[in-house]
Protein backbone atom coordinates (compact mmCIF):
# COMPACT_ATOMS: atom_id res chain seq x y z
CA UNK A 1 0.00 0.00 0.00
CA UNK A 2 1.44 3.37 -1.00
CA UNK A 3 0.32 6.85 -0.12
CA UNK A 4 1.32 10.36 -1.11
CA UNK A 5 0.57 13.38 1.04
CA UNK A 6 1.89 16.79 1.92
CA UNK A 7 4.42 16.83 4.73
CA UNK A 8 4.32 20.31 6.33
CA UNK A 9 7.20 19.52 8.68
CA UNK A 10 9.50 19.36 5.65
CA UNK A 11 8.91 22.98 4.65
CA UNK A 12 11.53 24.39 7.00
CA UNK A 13 14.13 26.71 5.55
CA UNK A 14 12.67 29.48 3.41
CA UNK A 15 14.39 30.27 0.15
CA UNK A 16 16.47 33.38 -0.36
CA UNK A 17 15.12 36.08 -2.62
CA UNK A 18 17.08 39.10 -1.49
CA UNK A 19 16.32 42.29 -3.46
CA UNK A 20 19.45 44.00 -4.68
CA UNK A 21 19.77 47.76 -4.76
CA UNK A 22 20.67 48.52 -8.36
CA UNK A 23 24.08 49.94 -9.00
CA UNK A 24 26.46 49.95 -11.95
CA UNK A 25 23.57 48.84 -14.19
CA UNK A 26 22.75 45.65 -12.25
CA UNK A 27 19.14 45.39 -11.11
CA UNK A 28 18.87 41.66 -10.33
CA UNK A 29 19.39 39.60 -7.21
CA UNK A 30 22.46 37.37 -6.87
CA UNK A 31 20.03 34.55 -6.06
CA UNK A 32 17.37 33.02 -8.18
CA UNK A 33 14.29 32.38 -6.04
CA UNK A 34 14.86 29.11 -4.19
CA UNK A 35 12.38 27.16 -2.12
CA UNK A 36 14.92 24.67 -0.83
CA UNK A 37 18.44 26.00 -1.46
CA UNK A 38 21.19 23.43 -1.99
CA UNK A 39 24.90 24.17 -1.77
CA UNK A 40 27.27 22.00 -3.82
CA UNK A 41 30.98 22.15 -3.02
CA UNK A 42 32.65 22.45 -6.42
CA UNK A 43 36.16 23.38 -5.23
CA UNK A 44 37.36 23.11 -1.64
CA UNK A 45 40.17 25.15 -0.11
CA UNK A 46 42.11 25.60 -3.34
CA UNK A 47 45.00 28.02 -3.77
CA UNK A 48 43.53 29.18 -7.08
CA UNK A 49 40.40 28.64 -9.13
CA UNK A 50 38.81 30.05 -12.30
CA UNK A 51 35.22 31.23 -12.74
CA UNK A 52 33.18 32.87 -15.52
CA UNK A 53 29.61 33.98 -16.29
CA UNK A 54 27.57 33.39 -19.44
CA UNK A 55 25.96 36.86 -19.50
CA UNK A 56 26.63 40.20 -17.82
CA UNK A 57 27.22 39.61 -14.13
CA UNK A 58 28.87 40.83 -10.98
CA UNK A 59 30.53 39.95 -7.71
CA UNK A 60 28.01 40.65 -4.93
CA UNK A 61 28.94 41.50 -1.34
CA UNK A 62 26.13 42.11 1.17
CA UNK A 63 23.68 41.76 -1.75
CA UNK A 64 25.27 44.68 -3.62
CA UNK A 65 27.18 44.40 -6.93
CA UNK A 66 30.76 45.60 -6.32
CA UNK A 67 32.75 44.22 -9.27
CA UNK A 68 31.38 43.89 -12.80
CA UNK A 69 31.99 40.64 -14.71
CA UNK A 70 32.14 40.48 -18.50
CA UNK A 71 30.38 37.52 -20.13
CA UNK A 72 32.46 34.54 -21.26
CA UNK A 73 35.72 35.95 -19.89
CA UNK A 74 37.65 33.89 -17.31
CA UNK A 75 38.43 35.32 -13.86
CA UNK A 76 41.07 34.11 -11.44
CA UNK A 77 40.44 33.58 -7.73
CA UNK A 78 43.77 33.67 -5.89
CA UNK A 79 45.38 35.20 -2.76
CA UNK A 80 41.98 36.49 -1.61
CA UNK A 81 41.35 38.45 -4.83
CA UNK A 82 39.25 38.06 -7.94
CA UNK A 83 41.14 39.19 -11.06
CA UNK A 84 40.10 39.57 -14.69
CA UNK A 85 42.70 37.71 -16.76
CA UNK A 86 42.23 39.82 -19.89
CA UNK A 87 42.82 43.19 -18.18
CA UNK A 88 44.37 42.49 -14.78
CA UNK A 89 41.80 44.52 -12.83
CA UNK A 90 40.97 42.94 -9.46
CA UNK A 91 38.90 43.18 -6.28
CA UNK A 92 39.68 41.97 -2.75
CA UNK A 93 37.24 39.32 -1.54
CA UNK A 94 35.84 39.58 2.01
CA UNK A 95 37.16 37.05 4.55
CA UNK A 96 34.43 37.46 7.16
CA UNK A 97 31.36 36.62 5.06
CA UNK A 98 30.28 34.91 1.87
CA UNK A 99 30.38 36.73 -1.45
CA UNK A 100 28.50 35.72 -4.59
CA UNK A 101 29.13 35.43 -8.33
CA UNK A 102 25.96 35.80 -10.38
CA UNK A 103 24.89 36.61 -13.92
CA UNK A 104 21.64 37.83 -15.40
CA UNK A 105 20.81 34.46 -16.99
CA UNK A 106 21.87 32.50 -13.87
CA UNK A 107 24.56 30.51 -15.69
CA UNK A 108 28.01 30.35 -14.11
CA UNK A 109 31.22 28.44 -14.85
CA UNK A 110 33.49 26.87 -12.24
CA UNK A 111 35.34 23.60 -11.72
CA UNK A 112 35.52 23.34 -15.53
CA UNK A 113 31.71 23.11 -15.95
CA UNK A 114 28.67 25.34 -16.45
CA UNK A 115 25.97 25.42 -13.78
CA UNK A 116 22.61 26.98 -13.04
CA UNK A 117 22.25 29.29 -10.05
CA UNK A 118 25.05 31.36 -8.60
CA UNK A 119 28.42 30.78 -6.93
CA UNK A 120 29.21 31.35 -3.28
CA UNK A 121 32.81 32.16 -2.40
CA UNK A 122 34.35 31.35 0.98
CA UNK A 123 37.85 32.75 1.62
CA UNK A 124 39.85 31.11 4.38
CA UNK A 125 43.35 32.53 4.64
CA UNK A 126 44.90 32.19 1.20
CA UNK A 127 42.53 29.45 0.05
CA UNK A 128 39.16 29.63 -1.67
CA UNK A 129 36.09 27.38 -1.61
CA UNK A 130 33.67 27.68 -4.54
CA UNK A 131 30.06 26.59 -3.97
CA UNK A 132 27.16 26.28 -6.42
CA UNK A 133 23.95 27.60 -4.82
CA UNK A 134 20.68 26.67 -6.53
CA UNK A 135 17.24 25.20 -5.87
CA UNK A 136 16.84 21.50 -5.07
CA UNK A 137 14.78 20.78 -8.20
CA UNK A 138 17.28 22.53 -10.48
CA UNK A 139 20.07 20.58 -8.83
CA UNK A 140 18.27 17.36 -9.78
CA UNK A 141 18.36 18.50 -13.42
CA UNK A 142 22.13 17.95 -13.33
CA UNK A 143 21.94 14.73 -11.27
CA UNK A 144 19.23 12.51 -12.79
CA UNK A 145 20.72 12.27 -16.33
CA UNK A 146 24.21 11.90 -14.83
CA UNK A 147 23.07 8.89 -12.81
CA UNK A 148 20.76 7.28 -15.39
CA UNK A 149 20.84 7.51 -19.22
CA UNK A 150 18.34 10.10 -20.39
CA UNK A 151 16.93 7.81 -23.11
CA UNK A 152 15.68 5.19 -20.67
CA UNK A 153 11.97 4.65 -19.98
CA UNK A 154 10.16 7.61 -18.36
CA UNK A 155 8.98 5.64 -15.31
CA UNK A 156 12.56 4.54 -14.58
CA UNK A 157 13.70 8.16 -14.82
CA UNK A 158 10.92 9.17 -12.42
CA UNK A 159 12.06 6.52 -9.95
CA UNK A 160 15.61 7.86 -10.22
CA UNK A 161 14.37 11.43 -9.67
CA UNK A 162 12.58 10.47 -6.44
CA UNK A 163 15.58 8.50 -5.17
CA UNK A 164 17.98 11.36 -5.94
CA UNK A 165 15.67 13.96 -4.37
CA UNK A 166 15.29 11.83 -1.23
CA UNK A 167 19.04 11.40 -0.90
CA UNK A 168 19.64 15.13 -1.34
CA UNK A 169 16.94 16.19 1.13
CA UNK A 170 18.22 13.80 3.78
CA UNK A 171 21.73 15.24 3.42
CA UNK A 172 21.21 19.02 3.35
CA UNK A 173 21.56 21.04 6.49
CA UNK A 174 18.18 22.79 6.32
CA UNK A 175 16.45 19.46 6.88
CA UNK A 176 18.74 18.19 9.63
CA UNK A 177 16.33 18.99 12.46
CA UNK A 178 13.42 17.08 11.00
CA UNK A 179 14.70 14.61 8.43
CA UNK A 180 17.68 12.80 9.88
CA UNK A 181 21.38 12.94 9.14
CA UNK A 182 21.58 16.32 7.44
CA UNK A 183 24.73 17.44 5.67
CA UNK A 184 28.00 15.68 6.47
CA UNK A 185 29.98 18.56 4.95
CA UNK A 186 28.26 21.77 6.08
CA UNK A 187 29.78 22.06 9.54
CA UNK A 188 33.38 21.82 8.34
CA UNK A 189 33.26 23.08 4.75
CA UNK A 190 30.14 25.24 4.44
CA UNK A 191 28.28 23.28 1.74
CA UNK A 192 25.71 20.47 1.70
CA UNK A 193 26.89 17.98 -0.93
CA UNK A 194 29.80 17.20 -3.23
CA UNK A 195 29.29 16.62 -6.99
CA UNK A 196 30.62 13.04 -7.18
CA UNK A 197 29.71 9.57 -5.98
CA UNK A 198 30.56 10.37 -2.38
CA UNK A 199 27.09 11.90 -2.59
CA UNK A 200 25.56 11.99 -6.09
CA UNK A 201 27.10 12.68 -9.48
CA UNK A 202 26.19 16.25 -10.46
CA UNK A 203 27.30 17.54 -13.88
CA UNK A 204 25.45 20.82 -14.20
CA UNK A 205 24.04 22.20 -17.44
CA UNK A 206 25.91 20.03 -19.96
CA UNK A 207 24.04 16.86 -19.04
CA UNK A 208 20.54 18.36 -18.88
CA UNK A 209 17.96 16.51 -21.00
CA UNK A 210 14.27 17.11 -21.67
CA UNK A 211 13.32 13.55 -20.71
CA UNK A 212 15.01 13.86 -17.31
CA UNK A 213 13.53 17.33 -16.76
CA UNK A 214 10.08 15.89 -17.46
CA UNK A 215 10.68 13.10 -14.93
CA UNK A 216 11.68 15.66 -12.31
CA UNK A 217 8.59 17.76 -13.02
CA UNK A 218 6.30 14.72 -12.97
CA UNK A 219 7.57 13.78 -9.49
CA UNK A 220 7.86 17.37 -8.28
CA UNK A 221 8.78 17.41 -4.58
CA UNK A 222 8.06 13.70 -3.97
CA UNK A 223 10.37 11.93 -1.52
CA UNK A 224 10.52 8.52 0.14
CA UNK A 225 9.27 8.53 3.71
CA UNK A 226 10.11 6.34 6.68
CA UNK A 227 8.64 6.87 10.18
CA UNK A 228 8.03 10.58 9.69
CA UNK A 229 11.45 11.20 8.15
CA UNK A 230 12.73 11.15 4.60
CA UNK A 231 14.34 7.84 3.69
CA UNK A 232 17.76 8.45 2.08
CA UNK A 233 17.47 7.14 -1.45
CA UNK A 234 20.69 5.12 -1.59
CA UNK A 235 21.26 3.36 -4.88
CA UNK A 236 23.97 1.32 -6.55
CA UNK A 237 26.05 2.59 -9.45
CA UNK A 238 26.90 0.44 -12.48
CA UNK A 239 29.69 2.73 -13.59
CA UNK A 240 30.54 6.13 -12.26
CA UNK A 241 33.24 8.72 -11.98
CA UNK A 242 36.78 8.47 -10.59
CA UNK A 243 35.60 6.76 -7.41
CA UNK A 244 33.84 3.96 -9.31
CA UNK A 245 36.00 3.60 -12.34
CA UNK A 246 34.88 0.82 -14.65
CA UNK A 247 36.16 0.35 -18.19
CA UNK A 248 37.27 3.97 -18.31
CA UNK A 249 40.41 5.12 -20.10
CA UNK A 250 42.62 8.11 -19.36
CA UNK A 251 45.01 9.87 -21.74
CA UNK A 252 47.43 12.68 -20.98
CA UNK A 253 47.53 15.46 -23.60
CA UNK A 254 50.10 18.23 -23.44
CA UNK A 255 48.86 21.79 -23.33
CA UNK A 256 50.98 22.59 -26.38
CA UNK A 257 49.33 19.85 -28.46
CA UNK A 258 45.86 20.92 -27.39
CA UNK A 259 46.63 24.52 -28.26
CA UNK A 260 47.91 23.45 -31.69
CA UNK A 261 44.82 21.34 -32.44
CA UNK A 262 42.25 23.88 -31.24
CA UNK A 263 44.02 27.12 -32.15
CA UNK A 264 43.44 28.58 -28.67
CA UNK A 265 46.54 29.94 -26.89
CA UNK A 266 47.01 29.84 -23.11
CA UNK A 267 44.22 27.34 -22.42
CA UNK A 268 42.86 27.48 -18.86
CA UNK A 269 39.63 25.48 -19.27
CA UNK A 270 38.34 22.47 -21.23
CA UNK A 271 34.63 22.14 -20.48
CA UNK A 272 32.09 19.64 -21.77
CA UNK A 273 29.07 21.77 -22.65
CA UNK A 274 26.83 18.88 -23.69
CA UNK A 275 26.78 15.10 -23.65
CA UNK A 276 24.54 13.25 -26.07
CA UNK A 277 22.18 10.45 -25.00
CA UNK A 278 24.90 7.84 -25.49
CA UNK A 279 27.29 9.59 -23.12
CA UNK A 280 29.60 11.12 -25.76
CA UNK A 281 30.74 14.71 -25.32
CA UNK A 282 29.13 16.33 -28.37
CA UNK A 283 30.28 19.89 -27.60
CA UNK A 284 33.47 20.91 -25.80
CA UNK A 285 34.36 24.50 -24.92
CA UNK A 286 38.06 25.43 -25.03
CA UNK A 287 38.62 28.51 -22.86
CA UNK A 288 41.75 30.59 -23.21
CA UNK A 289 42.92 33.66 -21.33
CA UNK A 290 41.63 35.99 -24.06
CA UNK A 291 39.38 33.92 -26.32
CA UNK A 292 37.48 30.67 -26.44
CA UNK A 293 35.74 28.41 -28.95
CA UNK A 294 33.55 25.34 -29.05
CA UNK A 295 34.69 22.18 -30.80
CA UNK A 296 32.95 18.97 -31.75
CA UNK A 297 33.75 16.42 -29.04
CA UNK A 298 33.61 13.39 -31.33
CA UNK A 299 35.97 15.05 -33.84
CA UNK A 300 38.34 16.06 -31.05
CA UNK A 301 38.44 12.45 -29.77
CA UNK A 302 39.45 11.26 -33.24
CA UNK A 303 42.13 13.95 -33.55
CA UNK A 304 43.55 12.87 -30.19
CA UNK A 305 43.51 9.20 -31.33
CA UNK A 306 41.25 7.96 -28.53
CA UNK A 307 39.90 4.42 -28.90
CA UNK A 308 36.30 5.70 -28.72
CA UNK A 309 34.53 9.01 -29.22
CA UNK A 310 33.08 8.84 -25.70
CA UNK A 311 34.90 11.72 -23.97
CA UNK A 312 33.51 12.00 -20.46
CA UNK A 313 35.62 14.68 -18.79
CA UNK A 314 38.86 16.65 -18.86
CA UNK A 315 40.93 18.13 -16.04
CA UNK A 316 44.15 20.09 -15.87
CA UNK A 317 47.29 18.73 -14.23
CA UNK A 318 50.19 21.13 -14.47
CA UNK A 319 50.91 21.77 -18.16
CA UNK A 320 48.89 18.75 -19.27
CA UNK A 321 45.24 17.79 -19.65
CA UNK A 322 43.92 14.45 -18.42
CA UNK A 323 41.07 13.25 -20.64
CA UNK A 324 38.74 10.53 -19.36
CA UNK A 325 36.82 8.62 -21.99
CA UNK A 326 34.81 5.44 -22.25
CA UNK A 327 36.77 2.35 -23.18
CA UNK A 328 35.67 0.00 -25.97
CA UNK A 329 32.67 -2.19 -25.19
CA UNK A 330 31.06 -0.02 -22.50
CA UNK A 331 28.14 2.09 -23.65
CA UNK A 332 26.12 2.26 -20.46
CA UNK A 333 26.80 5.01 -17.95
CA UNK A 334 25.38 5.96 -14.62
CA UNK A 335 23.08 4.18 -12.19
CA UNK A 336 22.72 0.43 -11.78
CA UNK A 337 18.98 0.65 -12.43
CA UNK A 338 18.69 -1.86 -15.27
CA UNK A 339 16.12 -3.66 -13.16
CA UNK A 340 14.06 -0.47 -12.80
CA UNK A 341 14.24 0.10 -16.55
CA UNK A 342 13.14 -3.48 -17.18
CA UNK A 343 10.14 -3.05 -14.90
CA UNK A 344 9.29 0.25 -16.59
CA UNK A 345 9.39 -1.53 -19.95
CA UNK A 346 6.74 -3.92 -18.60
CA UNK A 347 4.47 -1.04 -17.60
CA UNK A 348 5.30 -0.65 -13.93
CA UNK A 349 4.66 2.90 -12.59
CA UNK A 350 7.51 4.61 -10.80
CA UNK A 351 5.92 4.23 -7.35
CA UNK A 352 5.72 0.46 -7.73
CA UNK A 353 9.31 0.38 -8.99
CA UNK A 354 10.43 2.31 -5.92
CA UNK A 355 8.48 0.02 -3.65
CA UNK A 356 10.32 -2.93 -5.17
CA UNK A 357 13.67 -1.49 -4.01
CA UNK A 358 12.86 0.56 -0.91
CA UNK A 359 9.88 -1.17 0.73
CA UNK A 360 9.91 -1.77 4.46
CA UNK A 361 10.01 -5.30 5.94
CA UNK A 362 6.20 -5.36 5.97
CA UNK A 363 6.09 -4.64 2.26
CA UNK A 364 4.91 -1.01 2.63
CA UNK A 365 6.42 2.20 1.35
CA UNK A 366 5.06 5.67 1.91
CA UNK A 367 5.79 8.86 0.02
CA UNK A 368 5.66 12.51 1.02
CA UNK A 369 5.70 15.71 -1.01
CA UNK A 370 7.83 18.61 0.10
CA UNK A 371 5.60 21.62 0.66
CA UNK A 372 5.90 24.86 -1.27
CA UNK A 373 6.60 23.89 -4.87
CA UNK A 374 4.64 25.18 -7.86
CA UNK A 375 5.78 22.92 -10.73
CA UNK A 376 4.98 25.34 -13.55
CA UNK A 377 6.13 28.59 -12.00
CA UNK A 378 9.89 28.52 -12.06
CA UNK A 379 11.50 25.38 -13.47
CA UNK A 380 13.52 26.47 -16.47
CA UNK A 381 13.56 24.28 -19.56
CA UNK A 382 16.61 24.28 -21.77
CA UNK A 383 16.55 23.87 -25.57
CA UNK A 384 18.08 20.41 -25.63
CA UNK A 385 18.01 17.68 -28.19
CA UNK A 386 15.09 15.30 -27.83
CA UNK A 387 15.98 11.77 -26.86
CA UNK A 388 14.09 8.54 -27.48
CA UNK A 389 14.54 5.24 -25.66
CA UNK A 390 17.05 3.18 -27.64
CA UNK A 391 15.19 0.07 -26.58
CA UNK A 392 13.16 -2.41 -28.59
CA UNK A 393 9.49 -2.33 -27.78
CA UNK A 394 8.11 -5.38 -26.06
CA UNK A 395 6.03 -7.33 -28.59
CA UNK A 396 4.53 -9.56 -25.94
CA UNK A 397 1.03 -8.94 -24.52
CA UNK A 398 0.91 -6.38 -21.75
CA UNK A 399 1.91 -7.92 -18.43
CA UNK A 400 -0.58 -7.99 -15.58
CA UNK A 401 1.50 -6.53 -12.76
CA UNK A 402 -0.64 -8.15 -10.08
CA UNK A 403 0.26 -11.59 -11.45
CA UNK A 404 3.88 -10.88 -12.20
CA UNK A 405 6.59 -12.34 -9.99
CA UNK A 406 8.39 -9.29 -8.66
CA UNK A 407 12.19 -9.68 -8.83
CA UNK A 408 14.03 -9.13 -5.59
CA UNK A 409 16.65 -6.40 -5.35
CA UNK A 410 19.28 -8.83 -4.11
CA UNK A 411 18.73 -11.48 -6.78
CA UNK A 412 21.55 -12.14 -9.26
CA UNK A 413 21.24 -9.86 -12.29
CA UNK A 414 19.40 -11.23 -15.28
CA UNK A 415 20.21 -10.58 -18.91
CA UNK A 416 18.95 -7.07 -19.56
CA UNK A 417 20.68 -6.49 -22.87
CA UNK A 418 17.31 -5.79 -24.51
CA UNK A 419 16.72 -2.90 -22.15
CA UNK A 420 20.22 -1.46 -22.28
CA UNK A 421 20.45 2.13 -23.48
CA UNK A 422 23.83 1.53 -25.08
CA UNK A 423 24.54 1.34 -28.77
CA UNK A 424 25.01 -1.94 -30.61
CA UNK A 425 28.79 -1.71 -30.57
CA UNK A 426 28.96 -0.79 -26.89
CA UNK A 427 27.83 -3.66 -24.68
CA UNK A 428 27.60 -3.44 -20.92
CA UNK A 429 29.64 -5.56 -18.59
CA UNK A 430 28.47 -8.28 -16.23
CA UNK A 431 30.51 -6.75 -13.43
CA UNK A 432 28.86 -6.57 -10.01
CA UNK A 433 27.37 -3.15 -9.13
CA UNK A 434 29.28 -0.97 -6.71
CA UNK A 435 28.02 0.24 -3.34
CA UNK A 436 25.48 3.01 -2.98
CA UNK A 437 26.69 6.61 -3.10
CA UNK A 438 27.03 8.14 0.33
CA UNK A 439 27.05 4.80 2.15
Amino acid sequence: MTSVYLLPALSAGKGVNAKVTASAGFDFSPYRFTIYPVRIGLATRLERSHIAVASAGALFVDNKPVFALAPRYPYLLQHGYISELATGRSYKLPHDRRSYIASFDRQVWANNRWYNGCLELLVRGQRITVINLLDLEEYLGGVVPAEMPANWYPEALKAQAVAARSYAWAHIHIGAGSTGAGSKWYGSEGYDLVPDVRDQVYKGLAVRARSSDNAILATHGIVLQDSGRVKPGFYRAWVGDAFENFNMRKSTISNALLEKITGIPKIIGVTVKHWDANGNASSIQIIGAKKSREVDGIALAKMLHFSTAGILDARQQGNEWIFTYRGPGNGSRGLSQHGANMLAAHGWPFMLILQQYYQEPGGHLRFARLAGYDPGAYFRRLPVQKTKPNIKKNDEPKVDISKMDEPKADEPKKDVSKTDASTDDSKTSDSKPEDSPGE
